[in-house]
């Protein structure tokens, strides 16, 4: 059952009826240990890009128009058979990655947790409009509505959440959202907001070397922001 804040997000603005109404698939995934009463660690939201519809979607859904995904009541959204690998409880390999860094910082520290590392955070989508995978490249070019519908609806998953840290996993949608933030003067005080490289890039396991870059940045950013030692 859906949080009742997260129904309140965006509602009366350009998704009339409020975001995660329109979009429920959609609602960020958080598993029983993101809060832990323990308090072994922070609350962490992992912030990814968008999901990726095909040439094979296109009749069934709407999501190569910006205007009709947001605003027409009568829209072809989400079809049926898309609705489970939309949502937001990422376990295929791609995140495999990020969550196995998850895990070696936890077993580090001597932090019991559930195997799927994810139960130990919660993780979102930014942009609510699918990216069209044409075969040969799976750019998302968000237009200007959803950037703003992005941006409203994020703030308002940070608002319900509270989350001590926040890792993007998309550089996009990192700079997207910063912009929008200083667009509209929202300061988030006490969040730790990062970004590291998507975990498909080459980048992301090829710079063991480096603090700037993938895996390493990430498991430094879990080390410092998201354990919590036991002096702390």
């Amino acid at each position: 059952m859906m949080n009742d804040d997260l129904k309140e997000i965006g509602k009366g603005g350009i998704v009339e009826e409020g975001v995660f109404v329109r979009f429920p698939e959609l609602v960020p995934a958080w598993g029983n240990h993101f809060w832990r009463e323990d308090r072994a660690h922070k609350k962490m939201l992992l912030i990814g890009e968008s999901n990726y519809f095909d040439d094979a979607d296109i009749p069934y859904s709407d999501f190569l128009q910006p205007q009709e995904w947001y605003r027409n009541p009568d829209a072809k959204l989400i079809p049926e058979y898309r609705k489970t690998d939309v949502g937001n409880w990422k376990t295929y390999k791609t995140f495999t990655r990020v969550y196995d860094c998850m895990n070696r910082i936890l077993d580090e520290n001597h932090i019991e947790h559930e195997e799927d590392a994810l139960c130990e955070s919660a993780f979102y989508n930014y942009f609510l409009r699918p990216a069209h995978n044409t075969g040969r490249k799976k750019q998302f070019v968000p237009q200007p509505v959803d950037l703003d519908v992005a941006g409203e609806a994020l703030t308002g998953v940070i608002r319900v959440l509270s989350p001590d840290l926040i890792v993007f996993l998309s550089k996009l949608a990192y700079n997207s959202f910063l912009k929008y933030c200083s667009e509209k003067n929202i300061v988030w005080e006490g969040i730790v907001i990062e970004q590291v490289n998507h975990p498909a890039s080459w980048r992301f396991h090829n710079a063991e070397k480096s603090a700037c870059y993938g895996k390493v940045k990430l498991e430094g950013l879990l080390r410092k922001y998201w354990i919590n030692l036991p002096d702390e």
